[in-house]
């Protein structure tokens, strides 16, 4: 694109020099020019010439300056909407971690009263043979405690899960139990062995 506009402001640079040399011709084409041009002529050709050719790389390392400059502005603008959006995601995470912990507070206790209903319904006349009640159904389940989030290293923005453990506090609990049961256990075991 570049050379044929150079080429264009020759041709239209050589019809312009027309004027400037000693004998006057009208050029149909290039063919045969060199013959009836002074050097005079030639040179201060070759010298606009070479001047179009430095403008025209000069606009070319403008034109890809700016496109990098565009670019550059471009992903900058990006960024900043990502980041924006990836403090959104998270604080949403943050808040739907919150719900879940809730959600799973009532549930527990609703399960409660929902086992008893339950069991309610299969109680039998005392002349009835006893049978072991049916295991009553839970009202909810967990399947996954999944939540999205924005992690971001470095200029990477990486989206993922967090899951939430929503029975920590059971967990923390069961774990404590456990290290006094297992206590008593041995405090029993070294009872026993001394005695012996």
């Amino acid at each position: 694109m570049v050379h044929s506009s150079l080429t264009l402001l020759a041709r239209n640079a050589i019809k312009s020099f027309q004027y400037q040399l000693p004998l006057q011709f009208e050029f149909d084409s290039l063919d045969g020019v060199m013959d009836y041009v002074p050097p005079e002529a030639i040179a201060q050709l070759e010298s606009e010439v070479a001047k179009l050719e430095k403008y025209g790389q000069e606009l070319l390392a403008r034109k890809q300056q700016q496109g990098q400059e565009i670019l550059q502005e471009t992903v900058n603008e990006g960024i900043t909407n990502l980041e924006i959006i990836a403090d959104k995601i998270n604080h949403l995470a943050v808040e739907l971690e919150n719900q879940l912990s809730n959600f799973k507070e009532i549930a527990v206790e609703i399960n409660r009263s929902y086992h008893l209903l339950q069991e309610s319904y299969h109680i039998k006349p005392r002349e009835q043979k006893a049978t072991k009640p049916p295991r009553p159904a839970n009202i909810w389940e967990v399947h996954n405690s999944a939540i999205p989030v924005v992690v971001k290293q470095g200029k990477k923005f990486i989206l993922t899960t967090k899951t939430v453990n929503l029975f920590q506090a059971e967990e923390s609990v069961d774990v404590k139990a456990q290290a006094r049961t297992a206590q008593k256990r041995r405090k029993s075991l070294e009872a026993w062995l001394t005695k012996s």
